[in-house]
Order: C-alpha cells, then structure tokens, then sequence
C-alpha cells in the first residue's frame, strides 16, 4: 500500500504544475504556444519533403524547377520559424526556471521562520528541512525542463505516429509496445533512487558538517590549533565513500535495465521500418509516400527515447519533489489563538508565571515544575540556579518558543496564548547565551532588534550608546556601515564582547516592555560588567528585565531574585534576604566571592 501511494505521488505532477502557475504564469502561457508551434514546424517540413519527392516523380520537365523553388522555399521559412521558436523557447525556460527556483526558496524560507523552535531541535525535522533545502530550488527547475521536453517531443512523437498510423496501425503499435519496458524500469530505478536518497539524508548531513568544520571560518581556529583537520576530511571522506558505493551500484544496475530494453525497442522499431521499405518495394505506396514515412519514423524514434526520459524524469522529479511539501504540510505546535486579544501597553499588573510545569517534546523528563513567580512593570528580577536548573528554557517559554504542559504565563491576568505571538514578541527585547553574530553591516545588525526601523534612525545610535559599543563602531573603516565579518570585501571581525555589546544593543533597539537577557554580560571582561549593571536601571528607561546570569556581583542588584534548582523554585527574595537565609544562593555567593577574594591575595614567591 505504501509502494502504491509512493507511486501515485510521483504522478502528482499537479502540484508541481500549480507551483510553476505561481510563479511564472505568463512565461507558462509563452511556453505551451511556442511547443505547439515548434511540432507543426517539424511535422509540416514532413509533409513539404513528400510534396517535392512526389513533385519529382509526377510532374513533366518544365515545371519542376519553379515549382520546386516554390516547396523549398516554404520549408525554408518554416525551418527558420521552427528555428525562432526554439530560441525563443530557451529564452523562454531560462526565465522560468529563475522565477520557479526563486519562488520555491521564497516557500522554504516563509515556511522555516514560521515552524517552531521545537522543529529545530529535533534529528528527524533536521533530516526533513535538508531533504527540503535540497530539492527544492533544483527538481522545479528540472521539472520544467521535463515538462518542456515531455511537451515538445511528445508532441512531436504523437505527430509522427499519427503520419504512421495513415500508413498501418501495426508499425504505430509495434513501436509503443517495445517502449513499455524502457518506461517501466525508467519508473523503477526513480523509486530506487528516491528510497536511497531517503535513507542516505543523514550522512549527508553529517557529511556536511564535517565539510563546514573544514572550510568556514567559525572553527578555524580549533581546526588548526588542534590540528583536527585530517580527521574531519578522513570522516568525511568515508561517509561521501559509502554514499558513493550505494549510488555507484544502483547506477549501474539501472544502465544495465537500460541497455536491455532499449535494445529491444530499437530492433521492433527497425522491425517496422522494414516492413514500411517493403511496402514501397511492392509499390503499395508512392516514393513521396515512402520518404515522408521514413521522416516520420525517424521522427518517432528521435522523439520517443526523450519523451520517455522526460516522462520518468518528471516522475522522479516530483517524487524528490514530495519531501517539499512533506516539510511545507508540517503543522506548528505553538498555535495562534482562534480571536487573539490586544496586548496591553503599558502592562499594568506585568508578567506572572503560575505552577508553571514543563518537558521537551518526546521526553518524560519534567525541565521546569511547579514554577511561580512575578515580574512587575519596571521591575528588575534575577534567575540563577546550577546549570541544567531550567532558566534558558523559562526565557523560551516567555517568548512563546514553547508552550507550558501545566500551568500558564500571564501579562495583564491574559494568558500568552490569547495573543499573537508576533504581538507578544514585539514586547519581548531577548538576548541569548548563544546570541546571533550576522554577517551584515553595524547598522543591520542592531536593527534586526526593530526590523520596521529606518535605517536613519537616531534610536541605533542610542542603542550602540547604551551598550557602550558605539566608540567601536565609528573607528570602523566605515563606521556603521561596515560589514561584520571578514568574509565580505572591506568586512572586519569584532572581539567576542565587541559582538556581545552590538547583541545587547539590537535588544534595547526594540521599544519593548520586557528584557530578557541570558548571560548577557558572559563575554565581557569585570570592568565592563560592572560599568554596564552600574547604569543598566538608569538606561532601561522603566522596562522590566529577567536577567539570567552566573556572576553574582551582577545578580545582587537586582529587586527580586528568584533561585531554581533542577527545574524547581527553591527560594526568593531580594540578595540581603537570600543571605540570611542561607540557602543555596548564599552557598553559590560565598563560594564566589572566596573565589574572587582568592585570586586577589598575593602570591608569596621563595626566592
């Protein structure tokens, strides 16, 4: 059942169709005019061939040479109309393919910004999403390439069999019979190469990575300072080796298939072109008639091997093509509410979690449990806890990434999952451990924080201020407007606190009502910590802030501290309360600090 609807999908050619409509409707139209005006040419040549044989062979002296003039003539303009609608045909796929191949990235690209986080962290969507990015900028393309040969082609073998089928419908049957076979295992060696690319997408992934390890720039460093780079080509090597054996042997049992049914079709084919020779030996057709059917079943067979190629190619390409819209057909698991309601500006009452409980997507394992507590507007609030305590994945599930299995998130007494949640993450500035480092001018990059800025706007400015970033940037060569990488001409590289200073300004670009900031300080060095929490207050302009941070001189200053220990809220309070109580915060301070006061003390040297 399943190799049946396998099947099936690869003749699904609709969709595919509907794609190509889409995206290149007028160019679509120019294309099927210019296919059937290409056939009449190639078949009307025929015709105008057996004209002059049959002129040769019935008319007396005198007027054969005018006359002959005259036939040579049309089947010249035909020729060269038949010339100018090849050309124009080229033109014509060449701007179709552009526009096909432009508008299916365009789908991709819509539909991975609007899957959620949980698809990005999952093996088998990973595998989906590659089997996506790689066949669907190519196989539309192809597609209509196999179209425009299955249409010209096709059309031309249909022509030429109907010019046969006048003369006997036995060499017409004859033909086609001795092609099923070539067409059937054409089908039967796409099924094989679909189910092999299928089962291969893993390795190459994780062949690909091993290529990106080699040749970008992100670990270069390790590349070579380990000296790791002929291991990684090694992997490499022997991952692209077995993909390459599976191929190598499916290949050549599909040329083999080929070899054998080919042939068989060739000698029916030439089968009837004997009998059309005989028929003209026993003089049941005129000379004319004679040329004009061997033109045609040269004609027929020219036509017959591409249409049949055009005819599996289109069905593989449109079996590749189904891992597209298997990925376009994912459904998302943050739904939109049915009737989203405004969100509230400014917050009132602010942001409060309730018995908040939380896992992963197919794990049993319980990150966040039973997690209360409150965010007031303007309020600064610290989280900290042991590594793995769940603070990162609180900040995903205020954002929405995610939602709670128990329990709600609420702004204004309204559920998080009665608003938008563009709307909910326009109020929302986040800054993340791993924050982005995008390879765009100084400018962009603090803009991405507010993509409906304008580029001149003096808010960017303030940002790079606030983040204390904004001297760096006017020594650039070109100040804002120079790139951030030194894979682009006139780009240059940032120190990792440069580029954590630049994330923390794309945050405060955003007239948001809520800061989340994850280690957003891990990068800089004691003094430019302190010089940034020392006015962070003064420059939050009111906004409420969640900073998650291991550095507790940064933590103290904060009005409420909330502490989690493997996924559950253990203790709360302001610094002076937590160290009075004694808990685990008062542990994890005091080892700190021993460890500051430590390294402050002098080191007593014999000599």
């Amino acid at each position: 059942m399943k190799q049946l609807s396998i099947f099936l999908n690869g003749f699904r050619i609709d969709r595919a169709i509907g794609f190509v409509w889409l995206a290149a409707a007028k160019w679509t139209v120019v294309s099927i005019i210019l296919l059937i005006a290409q056939t009449t040419a190639t078949l009307s040549v025929l015709f105008i061939f057996k004209l002059i044989v049959d002129h040769l062979t019935n008319s007396s002296t005198d007027a054969i040479f005018n006359n002959l003039l005259v036939l040579i003539g049309i089947a010249l303009g035909v020729t060269i109309i038949g010339n100018l609608c090849n050309a124009l045909a080229g033109y014509t796929s060449t701007m179709q393919t552009h526009l096909v191949a432009d508008h299916m990235q365009h789908l991709v690209q819509l539909k991975s910004i609007d899957l959620d986080l949980a698809y990005y962290e999952n093996s088998q969507s990973y595998d989906k999403l590659h089997r996506a990015q790689r066949e669907a900028p190519a196989r539309p393309l192809r597609i209509i390439q196999s179209l425009t040969e299955l249409g010209r082609n096709g059309l031309t073998l249909l022509g030429a069999l109907a010019l046969l089928l006048t003369f006997h419908w036995g060499v017409v049957v004859a033909v086609l019979v001795a092609s099923l076979p070539v067409l059937v295992y054409r089908l039967k060696q796409a099924d094989d190469l679909y189910r092999l690319h299928r089962e291969k997408t893993a390795s190459e992934r994780l062949s690909g990575y091993f290529n990106q390890v080699i040749t970008t720039a992100t670990s270069a460093k390790e590349v070579r300072a380990f000296g790791f780079g002929p291991l990684m080509i090694h992997r490499f090597g022997e991952l692209r080796s077995k993909i390459r054996a599976s191929l190598q042997h499916l290949s050549a049992q599909g040329y083999r298939r080929q070899f054998i049914t080919e042939s068989a079709a060739t000698l029916a084919g030439y089968g009837a072109l004997a009998f059309v020779a005989h028929a003209a030996v026993r003089k049941s057709i005129s000379l004319g008639e004679m040329v004009m059917y061997f033109g045609a079943f040269q004609v027929a067979v020219g036509s017959l091997r591409p249409t049949l190629s055009a005819l599996a190619e289109l069905y593989e390409n449109n079996l590749f093509l189904s891992t597209l819209y298997e990925f376009l057909a994912v459904q998302k698991q943050v739904p939109e509410p049915v009737q989203p309601k405004e969100m509230p500006r400014p917050w009132q009452s602010g942001l409060r979690v309730e018995n908040l409980g939380f896992r992963y997507p197919d794990t049993n394992r319980w990150v966040l449990d039973g997690i209360t507590l409150t965010i007031h507007p303007g309020q600064i609030v610290a989280l900290v806890g042991r590594n793995g305590s769940g603070k990162t994945t609180l900040t995903k599930l205020l954002c929405r990434l995610y939602d709670p299995d128990t329990g709600q998130i609420s702004i204004d007494d309204i559920d998080l999952r009665d608003f938008k949640t563009a709307d909910l993450r326009r109020e929302i500035s986040v800054i993340h451990q791993d924050f982005g480092r995008y390879h765009m001018t100084a400018r962009e990059n603090i803009m991405l924080g507010c993509p409906d800025i304008g580029s001149e706007d003096p808010a960017i400015v303030q940002a790079a201020q606030w983040a204390d970033i904004h001297e760096n940037l006017i020594r650039l060569p070109k100040g804002y407007e120079t790139v951030m990488s030194r894979t682009f001409a006139d780009g240059v590289e940032l120190s990792i606190g440069q580029w954590q200073k630049l994330a923390l300004a794309r945050a405060f670009v955003r007239d948001s009502q809520l800061i989340l900031l994850d280690e957003p300080t891990s990068s800089l060095d004691a003094a430019a910590e302190f010089e940034f929490f020392e006015k962070f207050r003064e420059m939050a302009h009111g906004r409420s802030a969640l900073i998650i941070s291991h550095r507790f001189s940064t933590v103290r200053l904060a009005d409420c501290i909330y502490v989690l220990d493997e996924g559950h809220l253990i203790e709360q309070g302001n610094h002076e309360d937590l160290m009075v109580l004694d808990g685990l915060y008062a542990h994890l301070y005091r080892q700190q600090a021993s460890y500051y006061r430590d390294e402050s003390q002098p080191t007593n040297v014999n000599k």
